[in-house]
């Protein structure tokens, strides 16, 4: 029976912090490139998570599950999406500095994906490397090198735009 009740404190604080959730899920899917479809895939996740609440042990992880699934389901649009338009870019997340002449976003945009999504969630929404570990089902590991790797491209990258002097 504990476990029962534990189950329904947790969607008790799903249920009243959903205007929370919603936007924290909403702000990820963004991030990770979903766009103007960010607030119907996080609605949709949420919708998941409810249809398949037995499935959390428990209440403490119910914020990373939740970002989980709305990765999942980010990733699972973008790849559709690339099927209709693989011509468009992959628009990526970072706060940048207006008075710096070098468009970091689309350095960010051209990463490799999983560098891309290492980056947005580690600098863009500030999470630690064990939360997008969580997101991106990986390990904390993992994440460190993908973002050691990206920092090495974006390095070279910006390298290259100081040594010609242009935007690119």
């Amino acid at each position: 029976m504990k476990g029962a009740s534990l189950l329904v404190e947790a969607w008790d604080t799903l249920d009243a912090e959903y205007t929370k959730h919603f936007r924290d899920l909403t702000e990820l899917c963004r991030a990770l490139g979903a766009g103007h479809s960010a607030e119907d895939i996080a609605q949709e996740s949420l919708l998941h998570a409810r249809d398949r609440r037995g499935q959390l042990r428990d209440e403490s992880k119910l914020g990373p599950w939740l970002r989980r699934i709305a990765a999942r389901r980010t990733f699972e649009y973008l790849r559709r999406q690339k099927h209709i338009a693989s011509e468009e870019p992959v628009q990526a997340f970072l706060p940048v500095d207006p008075s710096i002449s070098i468009d970091v976003s689309a350095a960010i945009t051209r990463l490799p994906q999983r560098e891309r999504v290492a980056v947005v969630l580690v600098y863009g929404l500030g999470y630690e490397q064990e939360e997008a570990a969580q997101v991106m089902d990986v390990t904390r590991g993992t994440v460190a090198t993908l973002l050691h790797r990206a920092r090495r491209h974006l390095a070279e990258r910006l390298a290259n735009h100081a040594d010609r002097g242009d935007s690119r």
